[in-house]
């Protein structure tokens, strides 16, 4: 399964427009790919990159997965997965044992992993291609030999258990529910890879064979390698291990596609322990073949990625809008040609009604007007830009990346061609494309029949279906209305400028108590006349930069303030600005400048880190930047409002998290106490950012150390420490909440699982002496 996401346009190597009348025959592959295929059907990629000495990377993939199964063998494909590892292939070790004998470490040198469509079978041999021989008769075993028995299902049938257990969770359910109603029909649903725990224990042997008899055929496998080898030698190698078995009739893939109706299909997504609050509208159709790499497919694509991004942005520009919080899209391909475009409203509190009445509007809005020439041109500057940068790069690929092209190569049944080659045949059809083949393509998708709508709210928040008959009504009223054109984005010119920095004077300058020096390491310690400590080191940092480090006792764990209003005030300051200085003209100001700044807050400590690219004036830009973020701060109202509503939202919404309690238990057990406090909507509501303002000058008034690396003379960097670090003022470090664990043995054990799984955690620590 794939997915295009909204605006993520992918590797699509496009360029200037062109047309040409040249016969529309399909890419070739990269030439560094050797390609073959065994009389019995079985093919072969191989890329050879000596770029890791002796490392070796192969991966079979067999072509079925768990939506091939039969009604009767329900998680029988990942059965198979696990129990061709207790083939033996003549050997009196089964296939397990031989490769841990040889020094294989499971889940570092070999792996295997099941989906919906596919098995792989995954090899790394710790000697590379020294191993190779050893490495094709085990992958040859493993799906061929077919000798393991009733016992050894016996054996692994708890691990299995053990596995699918493990993946229990509201995640899992929340996920089962979006399958059921997405591909509604199909056998996807009936058929997660994982199977269900009654069919894990009821399944025999004789099912599993059946299943792979039926699917592992040579004809229906593709082995990928990438490694430090003679691709002559390997291929002959891949003949002596894996032609012994003949090909044989691959079953019809059908099941694999979505069954289509002409309905309107309406599902409730919800959980006891999911914060899920949104309205989505899906639209299931058969689409016209996109993954070749002939120009007609080619340009399908391209359609397809103009098209949505298109859309994703004109949905974006809408809001805000009176009970939706977000508006997105996404398209999934399934099968070979089934496809499903998703678009989806996110639910402000239990506004549900109104979100979909929106949601219905802004879909047909984008029916009623289509995109406009300005969106076209946009969408194709875009992709022209990101094709002339992938045209202007070395067109080669690095280990990591033949290994993953190969895969998809493989997983998706297309070829793997050259960057640049693909980039000019994107040249050919780009020009092609106009607004009116983007907009039939947006009409196809909405014009389709095969609707589902899913409806989801956080917990138990009561929630009441719309009928079928009522949405269509609301749909076929809002499609006899006129509806205004979707808005545009706004022109350059029309921007709102950012306002010119004004620097606030700078203090009279301060001093340097102490000076302290370690010629041989190249460091000095400075202490500086309000209390603050400096450790220079007279080196650059990574990538040669200058780095500052400013570390105090201003961790969120004080002993007076809750953790999450200390959060807050630190989060909103470092994005706010000295009283009098605009914020946007600073953020402004430290890009111009390219200086970097994050903040690392923990229970103890405060660190703000900055960074600058080494040049004239820059120290005093690193130090200046520092030092706007501490002297005389003013959080933005709007900010602060902004973030005060969205966690109010986030608590309105909020299920009942067991997950909280149960770190909230351990955290008791280890501490003594839970010193981590949720915010309440009462505290939230009489709080303000004059509140956060004070909390903020208290927590920038603790004494800092100073670490900065900069390889910089010792006169300029004292002048820049004078003006701008020695005469901040200070107060006294603060008191924090010792996260210390407590002596003894404690537990606790809490009956908050929904599904049938214990979970069981331990912890232990030992003192040990600290030296610096």
């Amino acid at each position: 399964m794939n997915k295009i996401l909204a605006g993520l346009l992918g590797p699509l190597l496009l360029g200037a427009c062109a047309t040409t009348q040249a016969p529309d025959t399909a890419l070739p592959w990269d030439a560094a790919v050797v390609r073959g295929t065994l009389p019995n059907g079985l093919e072969y990629r191989l890329v050879r990159d000596a770029s890791q000495a002796n490392r070796l990377d192969l991966r079979l993939t067999v072509q079925a997965g768990s939506v091939d199964e039969d009604a009767d063998q329900v998680g029988v494909a990942h059965l198979v997965e696990h129990l061709t590892f207790y083939s033996h292939g003549g050997d009196s070790a089964d296939l397990r044992q031989r490769m841990t004998g040889l020094g294989w470490v499971q889940g570092r040198h070999f792996n295997a992993v099941t989906s919906y469509d596919r098995t792989q079978y995954l090899l790394s041999p710790p000697s590379g291609v020294k191993q190779a021989p050893q490495a094709l008769e085990a992958l040859s075993d493993l799906v061929f030999a077919m000798d393991y028995d009733a016992a050894d299902l016996e054996r692994e049938r708890p691990v299995v258990i053990e596995e699918w257990r493990g993946g229990l969770g509201v995640a899992q359910r929340m996920n089962e529910q979006r399958i059921a109603s997405q591909r509604a029909g199909s056998n996807y649903p009936a058929h997660r890879t994982i199977g269900n725990e009654g069919a894990i224990r009821k399944a025999s042997v004789e099912a599993l064979k059946r299943y792979q008899q039926r699917w592992y055929v040579p004809n229906n496998m593709v082995l990928s390698v990438v490694g430090d080898f003679e691709p002559a030698a390997l291929a002959k190698q891949i003949d002596q291990a894996f032609s012994k078995v003949p090909a044989a009739t691959v079953p019809s893939r059908e099941q694999r596609e979505l069954s289509l109706d002409d309905r309107l299909k309406v599902f409730r997504l919800q959980d006891a322990q999911s914060g899920s609050n949104q309205v989505a509208l899906l639209f299931r159709l058969h689409e016209p073949d996109s993954r070749g790499t002939t120009r007609a497919a080619m340009r399908e694509r391209l359609i397809d990625r103009m098209a949505l991004s298109a859309m994703t942005s004109s949905l974006r520009r809408q809001l805000p809008v009176d009970g939706v919080r977000s508006l997105t899209a996404q398209k999934t391909l399934i099968g070979e040609h089934s496809t499903v475009l998703g678009i989806a409203a996110g639910v402000e509190g239990q506004q549900h009604r109104k979100a979909l009445q929106q949601l219905l509007s802004e879909i047909e809005r984008l029916r009623q007007h289509g995109f406009t020439e300005a969106e076209l041109l946009h969408e194709r500057g875009v992709i022209q830009d990101l094709g002339e940068k992938t045209l202007a790069k070395d067109g080669s690929r690095d280990f990591q990346q033949w290994v993953e092209q190969l895969n998809n190569a493989a997983v998706q049944d297309k070829p793997v061609v050259a960057k640049h080659a693909a980039a000019q045949r994107y040249l050919e059809v780009l020009g092609s494309i106009g607004r009116d083949d983007l907009n039939q393509r947006l009409w196809r998708w909405l014009g389709c029949g095969d609707r589902v709508l899913q409806v989801s709210a956080p917990g138990v928040t009561p929630l009441e279906l719309p009928t079928v008959t009522e949405v269509e009504q609301l749909q076929d009223s809002i499609a006899h209305s006129s509806l205004a054109a979707p808005k545009q984005k706004a022109e350059a010119t029309t921007s709102k400028p950012v306002a010119e920095l004004v620097m606030p004077a700078l203090p009279a300058p301060g001093s340097i108590a102490r000076r302290q020096a370690f010629a041989k390491e190249k460091v000095e310690h400075w202490t500086l006349g309000n209390g603050d400590r400096l450790v220079w080191l007279r080196a650059n940092a990574e990538g040669g930069r200058w780095s500052l480090q400013a570390d105090s006792t201003a961790g969120y764990n004080l002993a007076d303030r809750p953790v999450w209003r200390t959060q807050m005030a630190t989060q909103l300051a470092t994005q706010s600005a000295p009283a009098g200085v605009s914020a946007e003209a600073l953020d402004a100001w430290r890009k111009a400048q390219k200086v970097t700044l994050g903040v690392d807050q923990k229970p103890q400590r405060l660190q703000l880190n900055l960074s600058v690219t080494p040049g004239e004036g820059a120290l005093a830009d690193l130090l200046q930047s520092y030092r706007l973020s501490q002297t005389d701060i003013r959080i933005d109202p709007a900010a602060f409002s902004e973030t005060q509503d969205d966690l109010l939202k986030r608590l309105q919404s909020r299920p009942d998290d067991v997950r909280e309690r149960e770190t909230s238990t351990m955290r008791r057990l280890m501490y003594g106490s839970d010193s981590w406090q949720t915010p309440d909507a009462k505290a939230l509501q009489a709080l303000d950012a004059t509140a956060l303002d004070a909390d903020w000058q208290r927590l920038s008034a603790a004494p800092v150390t100073y670490y900065l690396m900069a390889d910089i003379e010792p006169k300029v960097l004292e002048e820049a420490v004078l003006a701008r670090l020695a005469n901040i003022p200070r107060g006294e470090a603060l008191k924090n909440n010792a996260a210390l664990q407590q002596p003894g043995q404690r537990s606790e054990s809490l009956a908050i699982a929904l599904e049938p799984r214990a979970v069981f955690q331990a912890t232990s620590f030992s003192e040990q002496p600290w030296s610096p």
